[in-house]
């Protein structure tokens, strides 16, 4: 679905059922709060299902007066970046991957800390069953314990398959 139609079905939605907005608008702040949190340093092992498993580092800090959140990623000295940012009233994740492409990814929903995004192949101008990709990306961050939280996410390879990789990182500063 095309940012234009998701836009109209938005203000249609929030002149026919104003509380699906308002509890949009919170899903959409209590996510980008939860994601702030994460600013500093972590490290943690990412093990994924193919049975490899990885160094996983991981910087997040605060860019453009507070309106994203920038992720570094280093697994096994693979750099990565990740933007979030509120845009139409979501968050989205644009992703600048090691497997040369950049997923753009919006949230999905926020559930006992626990934040998710999937990919739009569409509009990240990739192709299921052609394209291997980020697919979805889940944050669970760990209100009791702000010194770790679980970081996962999903690969689609061309052939319709799907790779998971996860781990626990701690916050190293």
């Amino acid at each position: 679905m095309n940012a234009m139609i998701r836009k109209s079905i938005g203000v249609l939605l929030g002149l026919v059922l104003p509380g699906f907005v308002a509890a949009n608008d919170a899903m959409t702040e209590q996510a980008f709060a939860g994601l702030m949190q994460l600013e500093g340093q972590w490290q943690g092992t990412l093990a994924k299902s193919d049975g490899t498993s990885v160094n996983l580092r991981l910087n997040y800090t605060s860019k453009s007066n507070g309106s994203a959140l920038l992720e570094e990623s280093s697994e096994d000295d693979v750099e990565m970046l990740n933007i979030f940012n509120v845009q139409e009233g979501t968050v989205v994740s644009t992703h600048y991957c090691g497997l040369m492409n950049k997923p753009v990814s919006r949230l999905v929903s926020v559930e006992g800390g626990v934040i998710r995004f999937k990919t739009d192949a569409e509009e990240s101008g990739l192709e299921e069953g052609k394209d291997e990709y980020v697919d979805s990306w889940s944050l669970s961050v760990m209100p009791e314990d702000e010194s770790q939280f679980k970081y996962e996410y999903t690969v689609m390879r061309p052939d319709r398959t799907i790779m998971t990789a996860s781990a626990m990182v701690k916050r190293v500063e």
